[in-house]
């Protein structure tokens, strides 16, 4: 074959990567059935509540999804009733929560407000749902924790603090815990673990006992009741610890290990508590993450015997077993059981199974470059083809994670095998902030967002390059959200790239600082800093201040609907490459916000920076 890597011919469409790119998530162990939630593209991004049992349980037009911070998160709350069950979900149209008996039609419980007012982390207490609400008007927003009747009454919990997740009442029924944060802080920076006693339904003398602003803790949950394990950063790592209701604090395990994660959503859960005494967690390094057995008494850790090595925070139990979602190098998202008397797991549903012709499976994994500055974290999959199985330097696509707070795991990605299949090289950065790592390289960013981010990335091109791993002329970056901002200004300090992709990045901070949502309105204070005490800082880290700069053809893509990053920022840098008669090409999606979930808009972006990156790169590349 004399294809050149780029050129390959691919056994997948942009529309097979979307026909299967049905993204799951949110698992619930409801009686003896299993329940998740799919976003369909080709429904539009519709959220689908699904039974192992009795499949799609929410009938058209109802969408399981709240926007609570604007990135939503577990949106549904699942309960039998001997051989029966009922659905409580956040409907995305209009926010409000329905009821849905087993055959019947959806009811609204919470009142019709035009989707000012939201709901999250919904949990059953008696006859009551309690969960997080949100009321927004414009800029502003409030949060409490309510308390929901059958009949749609509502009754205020607890209130006065900017945010809230995790509510859990004690076995017993006799206290509530909950984690709360206040501005500039997000939930990374500090958080605060409460206890408080539960008094004929109210709530009463609530006080703080682990956390503090800076300290974040995550995850609680209650052991007996009276322990409550949680996850803790005070060792430099978020290590398992727990804590009586007096504030006694111990420490389960010790190791430079992460069992936390960002909490980006809300209804995440990194521990299961077990009818033995035990709980579920998981553990280990970015790319061979393991699910783990722990003795709170003892703090011994046995590890369960899995080809997974990344796992969802969603983590779902009754006690007596646990369902996740994982994922390998090899091992497309699946759902999966454990089970714990032998600690193995099985396989319950693959959500998007793919086929995949042999030959085509990625090759990935994880490597640590050497920079001036420090290290970074790379996550490579290489170019597969069984036609072409020593292609030598091949075009990169330099793919940059937004957050910034988060990372890119070493699983197989249906996008990624677009690019991968037809000869491109991906290099996942996993920039100085990335989280995975420990809070000393998390905060890496601090106070250097727009340098170590946009450096790390040079250092990692160069170093491919060095290596022969990647086509000197042939490089290309990506990235959205934040990882756009990181990609304009890549493209504006450096001339290695022949072309780039903004998804949704941000190009003006000062204007993201101002026009944001509430849940990031302060995250700039510790990665920049006080707006607008350090304008200058502001204005000196936005690529749009340094555009004159720009020489590579640029290709952006927008969606309408975003209100975590303004169709303006986009709209900016397409105004400059038109001032400048630069090469580029602009795309708005009607209907799509912050990450694109239609299966056109999907298709689209695939098929158009495939498109792109070809004509500026000078070859040819199969887009069907």
């Amino acid at each position: 074959m004399t294809e050149r890597p780029g050129e390959w011919i691919s056994p997948l469409t942009a529309a097979d990567i979307s026909k299967a790119g049905v993204s799951a998530s949110w698992p619930s162990i409801v009686g003896d059935d299993v329940w998740w939630l799919e976003t369909r593209p080709e429904e539009k991004g519709r959220n689908v509540v699904v039974s192992k049992k009795l499949g799609d349980l929410l009938p058209e037009p109802f969408s399981a999804n709240h926007s609570v911070h604007e990135y939503g998160g577990r949106s549904y709350l699942g309960m039998t009733n001997g051989n029966t069950h009922t659905l409580f979900f956040s409907n995305k149209s209009d926010q409000r929560i329905y009821r849905m008996d087993a055959g019947k039609t959806p009811v609204a419980l919470t009142p019709d407000t035009g989707g000012s007012h939201r709901y999250a982390e919904m949990i059953a207490v008696g006859n009551e749902i309690w969960c997080v609400r949100e009321v927004v008007s414009g800029h502003d927003c409030k949060r409490d924790l309510i308390a929901l009747s059958q009949d749609g009454d509502i009754r205020t919990l607890v209130s006065g603090h900017h945010f809230y997740m995790n509510p859990r009442v004690s076995p017993d029924g006799k206290h509530l815990i909950w984690i709360s944060w206040e501005h500039p802080l997000m939930p990374w920076d500090g958080t605060e673990l409460y206890l408080a006693e539960i008094e004929n339904g109210e709530i009463k003398n609530k006080r703080v006992i682990a956390g503090n602003q800076k300290n974040p803790v995550l995850s609680p949950e209650w052991l007996d009741n009276e322990t409550i394990i949680y996850i803790d950063e005070a060792s430099g790592w978020w290590n398992p610890w727990k804590v009586d209701l007096k504030g006694n604090r111990t420490q389960i395990v010790s190791e430079e290990s992460e069992w936390g994660f960002p909490a980006w959503q809300l209804g995440y859960r990194g521990i299961s508590v077990l009818h033995n005494g035990k709980f579920v967690g998981v553990h280990g390094p970015v790319d061979d993450r393991k699910i783990a057995l722990v003795d709170p008494k003892t703090g011994e850790v046995k590890d369960f015997e899995t080809e997974f090595t990344h796992f969802s925070p969603t983590f779902a139990s009754d006690g007596n077993r646990i369902v996740a979602f994982g994922a390998s190098s090899t091992h497309f998202q699946t759902l999966i059981e454990s089970d714990l008397s032998t600690l193995k797991v099985k396989e319950v549903i693959r959500p998007n199974p793919i086929p995949l012709a042999k030959g085509f499976a990625p090759s990935i994994n994880e490597l640590t470059v050497k920079g001036p500055n420090r290290d970074v974290k790379v996550i490579l999959h290489r170019a597969t083809h069984p036609d072409h199985p020593n292609p030598g330097a091949t075009p990169l696509l330099v793919q940059v994670h937004g957050g910034p707070t988060g990372h890119s795991s070493a699983t197989v990605d249906l996008d990624y095998l677009y690019w991968t299949t037809r000869g491109f090289t991906i290099a996942d950065i996993n920039y100085g902030g990335s989280t995975g790592y420990g809070s000393k390289y998390r905060h890496l960013l601090d106070g250097k967002w727009g340098i170590v981010d946009y450096e790390d990335v040079i250092t990692s091109v160069e170093f491919l390059i060095k290596e022969g791993i990647a086509d000197p002329k042939k490089i290309f970056i990506s990235g959205g959200s934040a990882g756009g901002f990181t990609v304009l200004n890549a493209l504006i300090h450096s001339d290695l790239f022949v072309a780039g992709a903004d998804h949704y990045g941000v190009a003006e901070l000062t204007g993201l600082a101002t026009d944001t949502h509430d849940f990031e309105s302060r995250y700039l204070d510790s990665m920049i800093g006080p707006y607008p005490e350090r304008k200058d800082l502001y204005d000196e880290r936005s690529p749009l201040t340094h555009s004159e700069k720009l020489t590579t053809p640029l290709i952006i893509f927008q969606g309408l609907d975003d209100k975590v990053v303004p169709p303006s920022q986009s709209e900016a840098f397409r105004d400059v490459c038109v001032k400048k008669g630069l090469k580029h090409k602009y795309f708005a999606f009607e209907g799509e916000g912050h990450g694109f979930v239609k299966a056109e808009s999907r298709i689209t972006s695939l098929e158009e920076e495939l498109q792109f990156f070809g004509e500026a790169g000078g070859f040819k590349p199969v887009i069907h």
